[in-house]
């Protein structure tokens, strides 16, 4: 069993079901593309406790769940009407965006490598702006299917980000320089090295891993988009 799972579909079937007659529902084949799976000791559990209903091979949440979710439910803030997306394939960038490499690991080696594994590449001080920038970092933080930060200088608000993202429960790819020793809270962490030298590397490490997390089995985050976009 997989609580990501159970959590995706929680998320899938209150902001992208379609109507069938009366009720909002996915079908089993939609779900499992999405990446749930496991209907006996997945779905079929959360329909025992009392979370989803199904009839045939349509699935929907019950009344008090949906009623649940849209007021306790941690999602872009009181004032929005959109819920968390769970592995949707975009990567939202956090880095320190001042110092003199930035524009080139942004432009030349986190944006393309993003792009390649065809996952959309988001910054906060690039998008429409709904209120204050930490609203902006907020709510693209909701909406990405991962996280992708580079770590290379100490900086206050990556830290956040990166604290913001582990809280809500969105992986996290952590990128450094090659040459650069990392704080004691990250050293025991997993991350990546890239080399300043050949960014071009650094670009098809980025796409092969984001490649790697798309195609486990609970992700499949193509699959999300289809149902996600397709509700719109």
């Amino acid at each position: 069993m997989s609580k990501h799972q159970e959590w995706k579909m929680l998320h899938l079937l209150y902001g992208h079901a379609r109507l069938s007659g009366d009720r909002s529902v996915l079908s089993l084949d939609e779900l499992e593309h999405a990446g749930v799976h496991c209907l006996d000791d997945t779905i079929m559990l959360l329909e025992q406790n009392g979370i989803v209903s199904h009839d045939g091979d349509e699935f929907s949440l019950t009344n008090p769940t949906r009623a649940m979710i849209s007021r306790f439910t941690v999602a872009l803030g009181p004032e929005a009407n959109k819920d968390i997306r769970v592995d949707y394939p975009e990567a939202f960038v956090v880095m320190a965006f001042g110092e003199p490499w930035s524009d080139r690991v942004y432009d030349d080696m986190l944006v393309p490598g993003i792009e390649a594994a065809d996952f959309i590449a988001t910054r906060g001080d690039e998008i429409v702006r709904v209120g204050d920038l930490s609203t902006n970092v907020w709510q693209s933080i909701t909406q990405a299917g991962v996280i992708v930060a580079d770590v290379s200088v100490p900086n206050p608000n990556v830290y956040h980000e990166i604290g913001l993202a582990d809280a809500l429960g969105k992986p996290v790819f952590l990128f450094k320089q090659s040459h650069v020793t990392l704080p004691a809270d990250f050293s025991g962490i997993h991350y990546y090295e890239y080399d300043m030298s050949d960014v071009e590397q650094g670009r098809d490490l980025i796409r092969d891993e984001l490649l790697k997390w798309a195609d486990h089995e609970d992700h499949q985050p193509f699959g999300v988009r289809d149902l996600v976009d397709g509700s719109r």
